[in-house]
Order: C-alpha cells, then sequence, then structure tokens
C-alpha cells in the first residue's frame, strides 16, 4: 500500500467525520429565518454576512434543504436581497452586496419561489454597484487600498453571473499578476507589510482570469513560487499570520481574512487542483488545527471562531461556515487526489478529463446498434441502454461530482455479456465518454501482479481505493473467471474460488455507496455465480450482439477507406439481398463484417460476393462451437443458439 494514499484516505475519513455535523451544528445559530453572527445573537433580523456564508456552505454540500423549506428561504433571500448594508459598514458596500449575490446565486430557483420584479431590479442595482467598484486598482473599503480578498470576492461573483466585463477582466488579471509578484518580493524580504493571505488571494484571481493555454512558462512558475511561498508561511499549528487589515468593523474593529474561507477559494481553483498535492502534509495540518480548535457543544455539534475578535469570546456562525465548507472542498479536491493515486498504482496514464454530454443522439454515435430481447419485447441495444442505464445515471451526475451519490433506485451497474467482438469495451468507454467521467479498465493481470500469493492483498486495495473514489466507470474485464458459480469451480481453481468469494461483499460495497458505475464484461453469462449477477449487486444484464443487417445497411463507412456502402456495393455487383444472405450479414461482428467489406470491394460479381459471405459465415463467431453453458457442461453447441437461450437474461 502506498503512503500517499494512506494518507488521503485518513484525511478524507477525517473530512467526512467533521462534516456529518454540518447542519445541526449550524442549525444552532438559527435566527430569523437566517443566522445570527454569534450564538448570543438577538433580535429578529439575522446577520446578512453571516447568513450568506451559511448558506453557501449548506448549498455546497447538498444540505440546505435539510435546513429550510422553499417558503423559509424565499422569505430569507428577500430579506436578504433588500439589505444595502451589514455590521455598520457603508450602504452598498461591495462586502455586503457581493455576498448577498452570491447567495442569491445560490437559492434562486432551485431552492426558492420565483423573484418578483422589485427584487429583481435590486439585484440588477447591487450588481452595477460591484462593477463600478471593480477598477484596475482592484476593490477597496475606504480608506483601506485595494484588497486582493475583496477583489476575488467581487471578481468571483460578477464572472458567476456573467457580469464581468471582458475590459475589466483583462485590467484585473494585469493588476493580479503585478501585485502578485510585489507582494512575493514583500515576503522575500521579510517586509512588514507582507502578507501570505495577500498572495493566496492574487494567486487565485490571476489563474483565474489567465486560461491556461495562455499561461506563459514565466507565469508558470510564479504561481508555482506563490503557492510555496504561502505555504511557507504557514506557523506550527496549521494557520498563517493575521492579514493585514481588509475594513474596519465599526462595532467591534479591524477585518482581516480568515484561513479556511480562503482555503475554500484556493481549492476550487481548478487550474491548481494539482499543484496543491506537493502540500498535503500542510493542509493536513491544516484540517487538523480545525478539529482541535472546535468548541464541541453538545454531541455532533462543533463550531468555531475566527479569533480575529478576542473581546467576542465565542464562536461565530460564518466561521463554522467557512470551516464546514473547507472540510467539504477539501473532500472533493481528496478525491480527485485519490483518483489520480489509483491509475498511478495500476500503471496507467493519468486520467484525463472528459467533456459531459447530455442528448440521447450524442451518446455511442459511431457504435452500430444491435438488438436485444428484454422480456420477450425485441429492443434497439442503445436505445435501451439509454433509457434503461445511462440517461439515470447521467441526471445525477452532477450530485455524485458534489460529494452525493445516486438515488438508491438510479442503476449504477451493469454485467454487459455476449460472443466476443461485439463491442462491449467499446459501450463502456462510450458511457464514461458520455458523462464525461474518467474510464478505468481493471483486468485479472493487475491483481496478479505479485503472484498468487499477493492476490488476496492486490483485490483488497484496488477496492479500497475504489472506495475513496468517485466519478469513475470501472470495467471489470476478463473478469470470466473469477466470478464462476462457487459450487461448480473446481478444487484446482484456487484463483477463481478465491476472487468469487473476495470480489462480492468488494461489488457490494461499491454498489452501496453509489458514487461511480461499475461494468462487468463477460462472454460467458451462463456460468456467473448468482450471488453477483442479481438485482442488489447488478442493476443490468444486458447481452450485446452483432450488429443487426439494417443497422449495416445504414453504415456507410465500410472498408478499409471507411468509404463502403455495403447497400449501393450489392447494387452495382446486380446481388440481390435474400434472407439468407441478410441472415449471414446479421450474424458477422463489426470486425468480421470489416473483413468482409474488404472481400466485396475486390469481388468481380455477385456469385464471388455470396462465396465471399459464405465463407466469412461459416468462420464467424457466431458459428463457432462451444459450451452450452455450463462450466462442467461437455455438450457443444454454436455461439449463436447459445445467444438465444441466454437472451432471457437480459433485465
Amino acid at each position: 500500500m502506498g503512503p500517499m494514499f494512506e494518507k488521503l484516505e485518513a484525511l478524507r475519513l477525517l473530512s467526512k467525520e467533521i462534516l456529518a455535523s454540518q447542519i445541526s451544528s449550524l442549525n444552532r445559530f438559527t435566527l430569523g429565518g437566517g443566522f445570527g453572527h454569534t450564538l448570543s445573537s438577538k433580535g429578529p433580523d439575522p446577520s446578512v454576512t453571516s447568513s450568506a456564508t451559511c448558506v453557501l456552505s449548506l448549498v455546497a454540500t447538498n444540505s440546505w434543504a435539510a435546513c429550510r423549506d422553499r417558503e423559509q428561504t424565499t422569505n430569507l433571500l428577500t430579506y436578504l436581497i433588500s439589505r444595502d448594508e451589514s455590521a455598520g459598514l457603508r450602504r452598498g458596500n461591495p462586502f455586503t452586496n457581493a455576498w448577498i449575490l452570491e447567495a442569491v446565486a445560490a437559492l434562486e430557483g432551485k431552492f426558492a419561489n420565483r423573484l418578483d420584479i422589485p427584487d429583481l431590479d435590486r439585484i440588477e442595482k447591487k450588481e452595477l454597484k460591484l462593477q463600478s467598484r471593480l477598477t484596475k486598482n482592484g476593490v477597496s473599503i475606504k480608506p483601506y487600498p485595494g484588497s486582493a480578498y475583496l477583489t476575488q470576492l467581487v471578481l468571483r461573483v460578477l464572472k458567476s453571473r456573467g457580469k464581468l466585463k471582458k475590459e475589466t477582466a483583462i485590467a484585473i488579471s494585469k493588476w493580479a499578476w503585478a501585485e502578485l509578484t510585489k507582494q512575493l518580493a514583500l515576503i522575500q524580504a521579510d517586509s512588514k507589510s507582507k502578507d501570505a493571505f495577500a498572495v493566496a488571494y492574487l494567486l487565485i484571481t490571476a489563474t483565474m482570469l489567465t486560461p491556461r493555454t495562455e499561461i506563459s512558462p514565466e507565469q508558470a512558475s510564479i504561481q508555482r513560487l506563490a503557492l510555496k511561498t504561502f505555504f511557507d508561511c504557514q506557523l506550527e499549528d496549521g494557520t498563517w499570520p493575521l492579514s493585514r487589515p481588509l475594513f474596519v468593523y465599526p462595532k467591534i474593529g479591524n477585518a482581516h481574512c480568515f484561513e479556511y474561507e480562503m482555503l475554500v477559494q484556493l481549492f476550487q481553483t481548478e487550474d491548481l487542483a494539482d499543484l496543491l498535492l506537493d502540500y498535503l502534509e500542510k493542509i493536513a495540518l491544516t484540517a487538523e488545527s480545525a478539529s482541535n480548535s472546535a468548541y464541541r457543544l453538545g454531541p455532533g455539534i462543533l463550531a468555531w471562531s475566527s479569533g480575529h475578535h478576542p473581546q467576542l469570546g465565542k464562536p461565530e456562525s460564518w466561521a463554522t461556515a467557512s470551516v464546514y465548507h473547507f472540510f467539504y472542498a477539501l473532500d472533493r479536491l481528496l478525491v480527485r487526489w485519490v483518483r489520480r493515486e489509483l491509475f498511478r498504482y495500476l500503471e496507467l496514464p493519468p486520467p484525463a478529463p472528459g467533456t459531459r454530454k447530455s442528448e440521447e443522439s450524442d451518446f455511442a454515435p459511431d457504435i452500430i446498434d444491435s438488438s436485444l430481447v428484454v422480456k420477450e419485447k425485441v429492443r434497439p441495444l442503445k436505445k435501451f441502454l439509454w433509457e434503461a442505464f445511462v440517461k439515470p445515471i447521467a441526471d445525477e451526475v452532477q450530485v455524485v461530482e458534489k460529494g452525493g451519490s445516486f438515488s438508491p433506485g438510479t442503476p449504477r451497474s451493469a454485467i454487459l455479456f455476449g460472443p466476443p467482438g461485439t463491442s462491449k469495451t467499446d459501450l463502456s468507454i462510450k458511457i464514461a465518454s458520455f458523462l464525461g467521467w474518467s474510464y478505468l479498465s481493471i483486468d485479472p493481470s493487475m491483481l496478479l501482479r505479485h503472484g498468487m500469493e499477493g492476490i488476496q492483498a492486490e483485490a483488497n486495495m484496488i477496492f479500497r481505493m475504489l472506495n475513496q473514489t468517485d466519478s469513475v466507470v470501472v470495467l471489470f474485464d476478463e473478469f470470466d473467471e473469477l466470478v464462476r458459480e462457487r459450487e461448480s469451480a473446481k478444487a484446482e481453481q484456487p484463483f477463481s474460488r478465491l476472487l468469487t468469494t473476495a470480489m462480492l461483499p468488494k461489488l457490494a460495497a461499491i454498489h452501496r455507496r453509489g458514487a461511480l458505475v461499475f461494468i462487468i464484461a463477460t462472454n460467458d453469462i451462463s456460468g456467473f455465480d448468482l450471488a453477483i449477477s442479481r438485482e442488489g449487486r447488478i442493476d443490468r444484464v444486458v447481452q450485446v450482439m452483432p450488429p443487426t443487417y439494417e443497422a449495416k445497411m445504414e453504415f456507410k463507412k465500410w472498408g478499409p477507406g471507411k468509404d463502403l456502402d455495403l447497400q449501393a456495393r450489392f447494387k452495382e455487383l446486380n446481388l440481390d439481398t435474400d434472407s439468407n444472405i441478410q441472415s449471414h450479414l446479421a450474424d458477422l461482428t463489426f470486425g468480421e463484417c470489416q473483413s468482409f467489406a474488404s472481400d466485396l470491394m475486390q469481388a468481380k460479381d455477385s456469385k464471388e460476393a455470396i462465396s465471399k459471405l459464405n465463407t466469412r459465415w461459416k468462420d464467424c463467431t457466431l458459428q463457432r462451437h462451444v459450451l452450452k453453458g455450463h462450466i462442467n457442461s461437455e455438450d457443444q453447441t454454436t455461439w449463436k443458439a447459445r445467444c438465444e437461450i441466454e437472451k432471457s437474461h437480459n433485465r
């Protein structure tokens, strides 16, 4: 077992343990439909920015609906939109308006009722105010100068709402890169003006405004140096020295950056995610610091204070929400790293990000369709897979990617069975591609890397890593011998019996967790252990046969040059496609039909074409002899006859 995975696993377990108390903990701060600043906050009205911070934390973890119903959410949203100041700050200040608009974006539509015209007008005015405050020198609240924190806050809100002007983005990008270089120099010089938080927020801002394809080598070096410099400033307890003041709260004093709020933004910056892995130990230290500094208000209730205003001496809702948001963002980052570690462990290239699709026409468009029989009804294969498997998964992929799991009734496992050469592996790849998820193929050789004596350990390790990742389509390929019926497995097959027993609980655990999709591809469904193939572990069992005759005739790209139309070629040769020819063509797999297409291009007349087709058909997969089905059976039949019997497994 790799030490890297052990660290990732331990940190992920800590994150999940703490996140389990989020709802009960934040509910302790409930006030007037929103949230108060502290536990002792009184009065009818909730805190504006504290409520917004709690909203964002709960929405991120898909927990908001458990805290407020639709009517309560609408009332809170209307209240926030009506406000223009908070904590004694001036009306229309960018800090308050940005947090309100970010909460609006999180709640409107999905959790709240439709907003009325006056509310929409107020939102537009707030957007215009933020646009006016975002200048080439950053965003400030006087008398303090432009702040990297406020600039990134306003910037991300306008960008997410589609209100960031191109010329403004260019100006801020230049400012951020210049200010970042300046801050790095100040820290290098150990200046009294140094500010590690400014480095982090400037790095986030510069990165989010500069597409990866436009990052110069010098800027890439600055990014890496900025991360190193930021983490070098970390204190022994996992926190950072207090930032320079951002602005002044009239009633309680200076406002400062909070490391857990900042780390949420850092973790969510896509182009920095992989670079952050170098600082896993530092990040773990910060997580441990949060765990150790929590107020434990009761069973399953944790709260935190920012520590910025010791005179308060009590936990704060916004700080508590920020810490929970930190653990959620950390968990999502850890899953990404576990996924990379899983591929590395299996000696595979790192998973490449995919592009999610949504339309049925985009699912496996280049795979020629076959048919299957489900409950005595003939169905097109791709249509059945779309309706019964792919679309239900696609409807919930974002839930899984955000740390949730598939609904109990959503299918997320399948057996694709059928004769060799029928594109079972290709279909699995197409499913992953459609979802935009990583595709991982696991075969028995991966379990045998350390010999027979290491099989159990390898299986344990691989499944342990699978249980800590999500958003992957896993294909268990060529595992026929591992899932044979236990009663019929011969004594001299310890490998089969060991893995059959080992895989049952592991597949069941993956299915219950509902965070990835797994597919088993096999040529031999009749020999499968019924305990594996039963519902609850495997949601769909689908026979994959050669493309139908009609699909082959509609496909116009046969042959070596992918330019042969079978129907047009038959017409040239004056070849009538009678039922015998149709049946022979239907039996050919895609690869076999490709070979026949090459023959057809060379045929001089219809007689030669028919002869070549007959030769290909006699040697095709469906006409080959195979065991009738049972592993110990000596009876033989053809693949075609066996497939006719096995179609009853479809579901």
